[in-house]
């Protein structure tokens, strides 16, 4: 049995491919989330969820992110920035600078 589980172990490189892809959905989840909050502040309600991708260079520590999506009155929505991921401690887990176009018009920036 020991002799099956040795032939499923990590390297160290796969070990760190999977912080990175893990913080990439973490970091893609919290920006539709925030990314709709912050469309329908400044008066554009999200139809539904913004679509997100997010992509990490250079490590998990630096994350360039892009949601779409549309409002319910039809405009194209799109929220684009980078988010920079920071220690354990409540609040300073992820950091960024994000601006939101609807139909291609700035609707707002944020840094957060």
């Amino acid at each position: 049995m020991l002799l099956g589980l040795a032939g499923i172990a990590c390297t160290e490189d796969q070990r760190g491919d999977l912080v990175d892809e893990g913080t990439e959905v973490v970091v893609r989840n919290i920006a539709a989330s925030a990314g709709a909050a912050a469309f329908e502040r400044e008066g554009f309600e999200v139809d539904g969820t913004l679509d997100c991708g997010a992509s990490s260079s250079g490590g998990a520590e630096q994350i360039d992110v892009r949601c779409s999506g549309s409002s319910t009155e039809g405009e194209e929505l799109v929220l684009e920035g980078d988010a920079t991921t920071g220690s354990a401690d409540i609040g300073d887990a992820v950091s960024g600078s994000f601006v939101g176009t609807a139909d291609g018009d700035e609707v707002f920036q944020e840094e957060c």
